[in-house]
Order: structure tokens, then C-alpha cells, then sequence
């Protein structure tokens, strides 16, 4: 389960953006500049960049009816490692469902 009290999950490596003095200029100085970076489209949604311009620091995306509990889901697959983890979902409309 994921708590979302934003309207908004995000998805990325937490080393990037916890327990950092000065987190990267990409997502803003403070919570209102990162909002102002989101827009108002929706859904949202919103690639981040890491400060030398290229893509992977993580990605914003709307949580469906907004704030809440939702269910988060794992693809579980044989590799050539053992078992790994393939893919990740977050179902913001199971309620829905």
C-alpha cells in the first residue's frame, strides 16, 4: 500500500532526493516551485531530470482520484539470477474495478 496525501506518487531512486542539503534544482527549491513544475495538466504527469539535462531522476505522476490508499502490485519472473522483480504498478482505481 502507498499513503498519498498530495494527489501525486513519486517514482525514482531515493538516494537522489533524501538527506540531501540541497536537493536538485531540477524539482524546484520548495514544495511550491515543484508543484508550479508540475502544471496544472491532467493527469499529471512530468518527467524530472537530473541537473546535467539528462532523464532518470524520477517521474510525477497523478494518483487518479487523489489522495488515499492505494494497492501497490509486483510482476515476480524466473531470471537467469532467480527470482527478480519485473515490474511494479500502482492501481489507483481498484476501488473503481
Amino acid at each position: 500500500m502507498i499513503g498519498v496525501d498530495a494527489g501525486v506518487v513519486w517514482v525514482g531512486d531515493p538516494c537522489y532526493i533524501l538527506h540531501k542539503k540541497k536537493l536538485p534544482k531540477t524539482l524546484g527549491k520548495n514544495w511550491s516551485e515543484f508543484c508550479d513544475l508540475l502544471g496544472n495538466e491532467c493527469p499529471t504527469r512530468k518527467q524530472f531530470n537530473y541537473a546535467a539535462g539528462h532523464e532518470g531522476l524520477g517521474v510525477c505522476v497523478s494518483s487518479g482520484l487523489g489522495d488515499g490508499f492505494y494497492p501497490v502490485y509486483a510482476e515476480i519472473e524466473e531470471t537467469g539470477w532467480g527470482k527478480r522483480i519485473t515490474k511494479v504498478w500502482v492501481d489507483f482505481m481498484e476501488e473503481r474495478d
